[in-house]
């Protein structure tokens, strides 16, 4: 007789260990995509709660995209882990102060610039650009991230690297 939860904890394992090796970079692209930390971490919880459904063939085979792709479904969806508050109870939470800088005012006008632009392009493009950029995920890497092909993934780094300029250029002007 097979126990029943034999496969759900081997698959657990596999998603753990996926799941620790990249949640530096994974919570790096979720801050990035989204613009703020609280922001990310709700995604990146959503995203790997529902990573969990994935079978441990495909975790071990693309675990790395895998997770990329549960937490960009979770930042588009706008999936948050633990829920938003409902109600009168939404008016008086208060959000943290973001991260500071610490840096002179000419690099964090900089950074400040260069993430304005890039919270300014099209989530689609934003999160493929990331994808290829700062996670260094190939095109089948990114295809199955944001599902959709490599050739069709290719083509929208490109077009997200035109955006980016572009609007880079004409904020810092």
């Amino acid at each position: 007789m097979t126990n029943v939860l034999e496969r759900p904890q081997i698959a657990a394992s596999a998603l753990a260990d996926v799941a620790r090796q990249q949640l530096d970079a994974l919570v790096t692209y979720a801050i990035h995509l989204t613009g703020t930390p609280e922001d990310a971490v709700e995604y990146i919880t959503a995203g790997l709660f529902h990573a969990r459904h994935f079978p441990e063939v495909a975790l071990q085979r693309d675990g790395r995209a895998i997770l990329y792709r549960a937490v960009t479904r979770a930042a588009r969806q706008n999936q948050h882990y633990p829920p938003l508050r409902r109600g009168v109870a939404r008016l008086f939470a208060k959000r943290p102060a973001l991260i500071s800088l610490g840096a002179n005012a000419a690099e964090a006008a900089r950074i400040n610039t260069a993430k304005r632009a890039l919270l300014a392009t099209d989530f689609s493009k934003r999160a493929a650009l990331l994808l290829r950029d700062l996670a260094h995920l190939s095109y089948r890497e990114i295809g199955v991230a944001l599902e959709c092909s490599p050739e069709a993934a290719s083509r929208l780094v490109a077009a997200a690297r035109r955006e980016f300029g572009s609007i880079y250029r004409d904020i810092s002007i």
